[in-house]
């Protein structure tokens, strides 16, 4: 006899927004008045690409508990406004305009990089600091991947290497 053990994923889950997940084993009907909202298929497939990237785009800014919040916080922001978000011209970098906004309100850019462009910014901290592929990063970040090569290669050595020391608890401590 064979039998089957689930795994779950060692990563954290966000407790607010709670995204749910399919019921595959209850079988019974769901009732009309439940308080659990449905999320449109297309969020649910969205978080599932993004979120490991978005937090690991904070965890490089922020303590991880921080980080975790923020990502939290703003893919509830994405739910609220979901019709809104997916009806734009190019949805994923929006999102990633807003995740970029926040994690630069909570903890701002070091000195060495405080002049930085957006793009270029996030695309240096995706390729050099947290080592992503050009076509990874374009992906989280809504662009192609020669726009991200692009991005990396015009940097300058000073901005890449600044970038390479981002360090979440000085960025804590300067947001503090």
């Amino acid at each position: 006899m064979t039998t089957h053990t689930s795994h779950q994923s060692t990563r954290t889950t966000c407790a607010q927004p709670r995204i749910p997940r399919p019921r595959t084993g209850s079988g019974a009907p769901r009732e009309p008045g439940s308080p659990t909202p449905v999320l449109p298929p297309a969020f649910e497939a969205f978080c599932a690409l993004n979120r490991d990237s978005y937090l690991d785009y904070a965890r490089a800014h922020l303590p991880h508990i921080q980080a975790h919040r923020l990502v939290c916080g703003l893919l509830g922001e994405l739910a609220i406004g979901w019709l809104d978000i997916v009806s734009s011209p190019n949805p994923q970098a929006r999102a990633w305009t807003l995740l970029h906004t926040r994690i630069q309100a909570a903890a701002p850019a070091p000195a060495a990089l405080e002049d930085c462009p957006m793009l270029q910014y996030g695309a240096l901290v995706l390729h050099c600091r947290l080592g992503y592929s050009s076509t990874a990063a374009a992906a989280v970040m809504g662009l192609d991947a020669s726009k991200v090569r692009y991005l990396v290669l015009s940097a300058t050595s000073s901005r890449r290497q600044a970038v390479r020391h981002l360090h979440p608890h000085a960025a804590a401590s300067r947001a503090a």
